[in-house]
């Protein structure tokens, strides 16, 4: 299991990718769209075959009780989430059960701007849970390609590190999943990531 990509949420995508571009000096690429989600992402390379998705509402879909509405309600931007990947859903799932979480599969999709079609398959958990956003997407690639291969690259995690008021059991579970990410006490569950770019070190939310 290794690290997929993060998603920074937004409600305006191309604000976001000009000021992640001052940050890192590095101009994140058209990702495409997700088709019924209402939004659409630009990403970043970010190395060891993971990406940052900068995720915002899509202008060209409806933005009625979806993603894309939800975003284009956020009054801030925020790390969002982080996913991972693996080729062993099954094995993952029961340790999620373990962990008293309800699961299901799910397909995700997206259109690129070539016109390519990405799909994935995921564990889906309820919201709801107390683990919030220190819960990994967890997701099983079915199309070859990765979106890192083609996003531009210059900008590289430095850090990650993942807040919760209850670093012991997160830490527990990620070392059943077999994740090696340093989970910190906090009165707030939060992630954060640290890159270095073209125009030095920044933190994402870094409070733009």
């Amino acid at each position: 299991m290794k690290l997929d990509h993060f998603a920074w949420a937004t409600p305006d995508l191309d604000a976001a990718v000009a000021d992640i571009e001052a940050l890192g000096g590095v101009r994140a690429a058209a990702g495409g769209a997700h088709p019924g989600k209402g939004t659409r992402n630009a990403l970043l390379d970010i190395g060891n075959g993971a990406y940052l998705a900068i995720d915002g509402p899509d202008p060209q879909q409806p933005l009625v009780d979806n993603n894309g509405a939800r975003l284009q309600a956020l009054d801030h931007r925020v790390l969002m989430l982080f996913a991972v990947q693996t080729d062993d859903l099954e094995l993952a799932t029961k340790v999620l059960a373990e962990e008293g979480l309800d699961t299901g599969k799910a397909i995700g999709a997206r259109a690129t701007p070539s016109g390519e079609h990405l799909e994935w398959e995921f564990i889906e958990v309820p919201a709801g849970h107390d683990l919030g956003a220190a819960l990994p997407i967890i997701k099983k690639w079915r199309t070859a390609k990765h979106p890192s291969a083609d996003a531009p690259s210059g900008c590289v995690l430095a850090d990650f590190k993942v807040l919760h008021p209850d670093p012991e059991r997160v830490r527990g579970l990620y070392q059943r999943l077999g994740l090696d990410i340093p989970v910190v006490q906090a009165d707030m569950i939060s992630l954060v990531a640290v890159f270095e770019g073209n125009n030095g070190r920044f933190e994402l939310p870094g409070g733009l």
